[in-house]
């Protein structure tokens, strides 16, 4: 008889991002990669159906399935000090999984994962601990814990393997003149409805997760241009989350979208989407914040795409700025401080006249919604000496007060661009216009999109994109 196994790996984002430091982060990807050869190469599966981020499910018989499921969770825990894992076992019918003895895999992980486990470098309060992870240092003169120790050694190794890998020793060599660096997460759509229809197009699950593989890692090797500083921390499956300077996260996010829709279409002989978050920090910032908004961004731009088309949302992205340590989540942020409620600009029961300063999500190619080639254009001419982006500072921050006076800084800022000869009024209007329908330089707020508010009753917004282009400009160093 078959045995489906299956086991996800918890605790590696953590694992990853619990420290600032680049090498430490680098050697922890690396061991997460380990982790997936390990599993492929120690035990001798009938066939691999997935292998990637943390996550594996394959065919044993009764004597290897037995091996794995006794042996291969010391071997994960001793990998990567820190991290836990779950695992479950589905007996098949067939030598093939059917669906749903995949979906009870699924069930059976899902319990087994709301369930307490114990990690390997927990400790009692008399021990010395690193002040860097608050976790118990090891017997020897570094006075680091096993994780740390386990981080650093993978680094070394990674690059005495691969000579002409680029080293980026620290987070200052990523990050921009503005000290600005970007978190960027990015996750496939459509997948759960294609699944189920693998077989008629003449594909098992374990060639299809190696093909997805695959055209992962092409698309995020030709989104890279050789002058971009990048380091990919998590890239299997349909996932990707990098590091890299904040001046090259725009292009590089658009670049990857661009890509992975050709590659899994040249690879896989389907076309399938991704959506993505970016956000942009201080090298200072605590990573793993970082990754949680970044997370919770995608998250918000998928949930956008998905109201366009439900089985393959379209390519988009979100982004975010970080600019102060008051960050807790998306939703209570965008209700804190990017909503803009003025003199006139009130929400009640059955409408809302505030202003909201979330112009996102952007899309790759999508009718009717903002592009992200066309935001790029617009923040290269407001990148310019002769713009009136510092006016347009203070109309943001008079719209907080009132509505009326903000109207007139606008008109006020309108004039005197036309009387610019430097500024190309004519061209802003058109690109304005091209990023959504009635934008303009004397109408920078537009309705669009809708939601329940706080009475639950759907209602309309409205919403301007010149924060957005704000964020970009006070993040990076546009060319």
């Amino acid at each position: 008889m078959a045995y489906l196994y299956g086991a996800s790996v918890q605790g590696i984002q953590d694992f990853i991002f619990k420290t600032n430091r680049l090498q430490e982060i680098v050697g922890a990807s690396e061991i997460v990669k380990s982790i997936q050869d390990k599993f492929s190469s120690e035990y001798k599966p009938k066939e691999v159906l997935l292998n990637a981020a943390g996550n594996m499910k394959a065919v044993f018989d009764k004597e290897e399935c037995e091996k794995v499921v006794l042996l291969f969770p010391q071997h994960v825990m001793n990998l990567a000090y820190g991290v836990s894992i779950s695992q479950a076992v589905v007996s098949m019918i067939e030598d093939t999984p059917t669906q749903e003895e995949i979906n009870e895999l699924e069930k059976k992980l899902k319990i087994q994962r709301n369930k307490p486990t114990i990690p390997l470098d927990m400790g009692l309060g008399i021990f010395k601990v690193n002040p860097s992870t608050a976790k118990p240092i090891i017997a020897d003169t570094t006075n680091r814990d096993k994780a740390t120790n386990q981080k650093l050694k993978e680094n070394t190794k990674f690059f005495e393997k691969n000579a002409n890998a680029r080293n980026f020793k620290s987070l200052s060599e990523l990050s921009n003149g503005k000290n600005k660096i970007a978190v960027i997460h990015a996750d496939g759509n459509g997948l759960g409805i294609i699944i189920p229809k693998l077989k008629s197009m003449g594909l098992t699950l374990s060639l299809f997760s190696k093909k997805l593989d695959e055209a992962t890692q092409n698309a995020f090797n030709r989104a890279k241009d050789d002058d971009m500083r990048i380091r990919d921390v998590i890239l299997g499956g349909d996932d990707m989350v990098v590091l890299c300077s904040a001046d090259d996260a725009l292009r590089f996010t658009k670049n990857y979208l661009t890509y992975f829709e050709e590659e899994t279409q040249h690879v896989i002989g389907h076309k399938f989407t991704a959506c993505a978050g970016i956000a942009y920090m201080n090298e200072k910032y605590p990573f793993h914040y970082a990754i949680d908004l970044a997370e919770e961004l995608c998250t918000k731009t998928k949930k956008h795409a998905k109201k366009i088309n439900q089985d393959m949302a379209p390519s988009s992205l979100m982004f975010h700025n970080i600019q102060g340590s008051n960050y807790q989540n998306w939703k209570k942020f965008v209700e804190d401080e990017l909503t803009v409620a003025n003199d006139k600009r009130v929400e009640s029961e059955d409408s809302n006249s505030t202003v909201r300063l979330d112009f996102g999500p952007y899309y790759l190619n999508e009718v009717n919604q903002p592009s992200i080639e066309t935001f790029m254009e617009i923040i290269e001419l407001y990148a310019k000496e002769n713009s009136p982006i510092s006016k347009l500072r203070s109309w943001m921050g008079e719209l907080y007060k009132s509505d009326e006076y903000a109207k007139r800084i606008l008109d006020r800022i309108n004039v005197m661009s036309q009387q610019n000869s430097d500024w190309d009024e004519k061209l802003i209007n058109k690109k304005l216009n091209s990023l959504y329908a009635s934008l303009s330089t004397s109408n920078l707020i537009v309705q669009k999109d809708s939601e329940k508010n706080k009475y639950r009753n759907e209602v309309n917004l409205h919403k301007t994109p010149i924060y957005d282009i704000l964020q970009i400009l006070a993040a990076t160093e546009v060319k």
